[in-house]
């Protein structure tokens, strides 16, 4: 079997379990047990959950915390405490990876020929539509990991990046723990 293909289906195969245990978690009560045990240091589990919420294989499990969290909470502390800890992360992630994205990435774009399409780019002065589409990811309750990348790649400075992942993910955060509230 292909190297490649043995990745892709473990990936898949943590991913379905991690969703599975963020299911199994809510269903059975044990996680909002947990957070009712950690509520008089709440503000630990919203960090927690944020920082949950940015890897592919942890945001099930996260945005199940979340759920469970922004019953009782006021979201929009729940949000702004889960996006410091959410930005936390994909600042650490940014640091350990940023150089080694930008050769890997070089040479991925050398192998797919991408050559022409980021010419195409700057010609058009479309620059600007890597980052954005980073930024987007991030905002979005997809894991952060594509669009760290795209915004690592881009010109911008850590506390450039710090901030808008703070923005970002408070921003997705919020859209979940909302409606959640108001419908508890």
């Amino acid at each position: 079997m292909d190297r490649n293909l043995r990745k892709l289906i473990l990936k898949t195969s943590i991913f379905i379990l991690s969703l599975s245990l963020a299911w199994w978690l809510i269903k059975s009560g044990i996680l909002h047990g947990l957070v009712e045990t950690v509520l008089p240091l709440r503000f630990i589990s919203e960090i927690v959950a944020g920082v949950l919420y940015t890897s592919f294989l942890t945001s099930p499990i996260s945005v199940a915390m979340l759920v469970v969290l922004a019953q009782e909470n006021n979201p929009v502390v729940t949000a702004l405490l889960a996006g410091t800890g959410a930005a936390f992360a994909d600042i650490l992630m940014l640091k350990f990876f940023r150089g080694q994205l930008s050769s890997n990435l070089n040479q991925a774009s050398k192998q797919l020929d991408l050559n022409k399409f980021n010419i195409l780019l700057q010609k058009l002065h479309l620059g600007f539509m890597v980052p954005l589409a980073g930024a987007i990811i991030v905002a979005s309750p997809l894991p952060d990991e594509l669009g760290l990348i795209m915004l690592g790649v881009s010109k911008l400075k850590y506390r450039e990046i710090a901030v808008l992942t703070y923005i970002l993910n408070t921003a997705g955060i919020l859209l979940i723990v909302l409606p959640v509230n108001i419908i508890s």
